[in-house]
């Protein structure tokens, strides 16, 4: 049985390795293996620290029993070249545990905390070449435009997805 809370200061841990696992799982042969090598699962967790304190944010985990497998994080847009009022920061869920419905709940969980914001559009960045980026499309993302991410020197291209109403987003992730 999958629950889906706030993330704790405690589950920190283990979002690091949650992180670190699926971009090496994901991102093989998309991001440079020079960057993936590098991925520590501590400087993920302590990347992830300050959202935790960010009343304009909203960071949620997945757990499986007591154990992090999936976890969730948004707030307000940061894209300027790109309307909408929330973003999807993060999603990823454990490799062992995808396909499962758990990224659609984490999504849930974020447009219900967008609407109790007042947020009436949402956003989200994915690299192009993600082979999980189609989980988008399915709860109705338009995409709006591309961009570009730099990773060790590499540009990688990224897609934009947009839901201009998040009520949308979020009947589609229930």
């Amino acid at each position: 049985m999958i629950t889906i809370r706030v993330a704790r200061p405690a589950d920190l841990e283990a979002v690091g390795r949650v992180h670190v696992d699926v971009w090496r799982h994901a991102y093989q042969g998309v991001v440079p293996p020079s960057f993936l090598d590098r991925m520590d699962p501590a400087v993920s967790a302590e990347r992830f620290r300050k959202r935790l304190s960010d009343p304009k944010q909203a960071f949620w985990v997945a757990l499986a029993g007591e154990d992090v497998v999936g976890f969730a994080s948004g707030g307000p847009n940061r894209l300027e070249d790109f309307d909408a009022d929330a973003e999807i920061y993060t999603l990823y869920v454990s490799p062992l545990w995808q396909g499962r419905g758990i990224g659609r709940r984490l999504v849930g969980q974020l447009a219900d905390w967008f609407i109790q914001q007042g947020h009436q559009s949402v956003a989200v960045v994915a690299f192009r070449d993600n082979p999980w980026r189609r989980f988008y499309e399915r709860l109705g993302g338009i995409v709006v435009g591309e961009k570009t991410f730099e990773i060790d020197g590499v540009a990688l291209p990224e897609v934009v997805y947009r839901w201009p109403d998040v009520e949308d987003l979020r009947v589609r992730a229930k």
